[in-house]
């Protein structure tokens, strides 16, 4: 007994600290229109959601929630950006699987997204933060991947990145979970939310577009404003009849390792040293718009 114990501690101390260490969970994400998509597991199959961390909550499909028998009856109420009203029912604690890791969205939204891509293919549901809260994440846009932090990977995230002042944003009955990057003016601090679901603009609401060197009433163009830290954001640039103060979509985004603690509502930015993939981020189509 004795001679087995020792070889049971010998074997303990042999063990490299690395190896007993938890480590980052790395999920895959594949580009879907101007953003990206995660293969989620629900239900015992596999779904398309787009990753949309403007939306607040996740969403499952009508066929999802269905399957999944878990419409009570219960609602979630709130509001887009642009000011209409949402008014879907609700799921309560969807289970997922994404790439074998289990993760759970405590209120889920049910409705009807079907969008599709350029090859039609149809997304099942949105996936937003509420399904990582708590956590911190990393999200590579133009790598694809989304990488949950463990303390000491966020850690050395931290030391490299550029921290921006930034808040959780708890919308929809504090159901939601989205975060806003609090940008400089001369107004005060303004809220741009980081939404992976807006794919091909950066937005600011028209009262403070004159702020920004962007005269409200004369439509989208291409330019650039600054964020904060030495951190400017470019790309097609709309004034826009928001509730929102501003929105960073993927034209900002793709540009950056944005790691984001959930728990906290703190912020850091890294270059990202992958360019981003052909038509991530890419103006809506159209006319092409004046350059400043």
């Amino acid at each position: 007994m004795r001679k087995m114990i020792l070889a049971a501690i010998a074997a303990t101390i042999a063990i490299p600290a690395s190896a007993a260490e938890p480590q980052p969970i790395v999920l895959k994400m594949e580009q879907f229109r101007r953003s990206v998509a995660l293969r989620v597991q629900v239900g015992g199959k596999e779904r398309l959601f787009q990753f949309d961390t403007g939306g607040a909550i996740s969403f499952i499909s009508p066929e999802i929630a269905k399957e999944l028998d878990c419409e009570k009856g219960a609602r979630i109420v709130g509001y887009r950006m642009t000011g209409d009203k949402l008014e879907a029912p609700r799921c309560d604690n969807v289970a997922l699987k994404i790439d074998g890791h289990a993760f759970s969205v405590p209120v889920a939204g049910v409705y009807q997204v079907g969008e599709f891509n350029a090859k039609g293919v149809t997304i099942d549901g949105l996936l937003a933060l509420d399904a990582f809260a708590g956590r911190t994440i990393t999200m590579d846009f133009a790598g694809k991947q989304l990488i949950v932090e463990t303390p000491q990977s966020a850690a050395s995230r931290a030391r490299v990145g550029t921290e921006l002042p930034a808040k959780l944003v708890r919308e929809l009955g504090g159901n939601g979970l989205a975060v806003d990057v609090q940008v400089p003016s001369p107004m005060g601090p303004l809220g741009f939310q980081l939404d992976s679901g807006n794919g091909g603009t950066l937005l600011i609401a028209k009262p403070y577009a004159a702020a920004f060197g962007f005269e409200p009433d004369k439509g989208p163009r291409l330019g650039s404003f600054p964020i904060g830290s030495g951190v400017v954001a470019s790309g097609f640039v709309m004034p826009a009849g928001i509730t929102l103060d501003g929105n960073l979509g993927m034209p900002f985004l793709k540009n950056y390792l944005v790691t984001v603690d959930l728990e906290r509502g703190r912020v850091w930015l890294a270059p990202n040293p992958v360019p981003p993939p052909p038509g991530m981020g890419i103006p809506p189509e159209g006319p092409p718009p004046a350059k400043s």
